[in-house]
């Protein structure tokens, strides 16, 4: 079976990302519900995750209209996407890796028919594949993954945050950040909506559609049909909803670069978000860019316990009847600071850091 079509595919997509995923029967049957057999050849033409279109023609054999119309069928399931070349205006296509990449695209159109509750059981079992490959691998795997570069980064949510003599920066609040874009969208939360097609909804809001994407980006997912447009004044109405609802603001960066221009935002509860998801259940350790660390005044603390109930990473406990923070978790979301009744919960800013915190360890 190692040289059949669908593993030389499934080989090159994993190959495209960052996830070491295992080519087993569950990821080729995912790929075979998603293309078609010719399509999955095809994939064999991206040696390397990104070409301009000479390049892919340089690479096969179809004619120009057969080409642009395989590009095209790849584009609308979420196998590619496209964007354009700054320095040189030219097209330039990315071959989606199965996680991040493939699950977002395939879940973000809120589908429900037969095929995306297949999709969702079979990316369901790829992730406690991949969990049962972390933990057989625990120290190695850490080992590795300690050296490959976060792909997010956490923004703290909009709000008055005493931080002594220092605010909370501009280019680190949410809603400033989308007064640097002009083109705007908005999609179902895929992982809201993998977990709704597995019959386990959300138990944190039931707004689903507060997925954003900004600029070139947003143009792709317009589209093709992955999102539907919006303005500034919608995109921060949702920013707003998700803030009040509890949830972390995770930014995407250009070339997974955070001093680069940001993509997309994700609006993160602990019982969905896919890094939440991968983290609790051991298959990936919490990997993201942030710039702040919670602190406690421990005068005005009451030991509500509602930084406890908050906290997507369960970074904060009672020591008798004051919060502690676990700095070591702490990835700075300010989700406890917002919702703090007492005020005793601030954001202190470290300057930008890589928080790495290993899965839990299975026995």
């Amino acid at each position: 079976m190692s040289g059949n079509v669908w593993t030389r595919a499934a080989n090159r997509m994993v190959a495209a990302g960052q996830v070491p995923l295992p080519v087993t029967e569950t990821l080729i049957e995912l790929l075979q519900t998603i293309l078609d057999e010719e399509e999955a050849e095809f994939i064999q033409t991206f040696d390397r995750p990104s070409l301009n279109l000479q390049e892919i023609r340089e690479r096969c054999d179809l004619d120009d209209a057969s080409l642009q119309a395989m590009l095209d069928g790849l584009l609308h399931k979420g196998a590619l996407m496209v964007s354009r070349s700054r320095s040189s205006g030219v097209d330039v296509y990315h071959l989606m890796p199965p996680l991040p990449g493939l699950f977002e695209l395939t879940m973000v159109r809120g589908g429900r028919g037969e095929k995306e509750k297949r999709l969702a059981m079979l990316f369901e079992m790829l992730f406690d594949e991949l969990a049962g490959l972390v933990q057989a691998n625990y120290e190695p795997t850490m080992e590795v993954l300690k050296a490959v570069p976060p792909i997010t980064r956490v923004v703290p949510v909009e709000c008055e945050v005493d931080l002594k003599q220092d605010t909370v920066m501009p280019y680190e609040d949410a809603m400033k950040i989308v007064d640097k874009f002009d083109t705007f969208a908005v999609s179902h939360c895929y992982c809201r909506h993998h977990k709704d097609l597995l019959g386990n909804p959300c138990r944190v809001t039931e707004e689903k559609v507060n997925c954003l994407t900004f600029g070139r980006s947003a143009r792709f997912m317009i589209d093709y049909g992955f999102g539907k447009e919006i303005t500034a004044e919608e995109a921060k109405r949702i920013l707003k909803e998700c803030e009040d609802a509890g949830l972390v603001h995770k930014f995407f960066h250009e070339k997974n670069d955070p001093l680069r221009d940001e993509f997309a935002i994700c609006n993160c509860c602990k019982c969905c978000c896919g890094t939440f998801d991968l983290f609790y259940r051991g298959a990936a350790p919490m990997m993201t860019y942030a710039s702040h660390r919670a602190a406690v005044d421990g005068d005005l603390c009451t030991g509500c316990e509602v930084c406890v109930e908050k906290c997507p990473m369960e970074a904060v406990a009672l020591d008798g009847e004051v919060a502690r923070v676990d700095i070591n978790r702490c990835i700075g979301c300010g989700v406890c600071a917002y919702h703090c009744p007492s005020g005793a919960m601030s954001l202190e800013r470290t300057g930008m850091r890589s928080v790495f915190v290993p899965p839990p360890r299975r026995g």
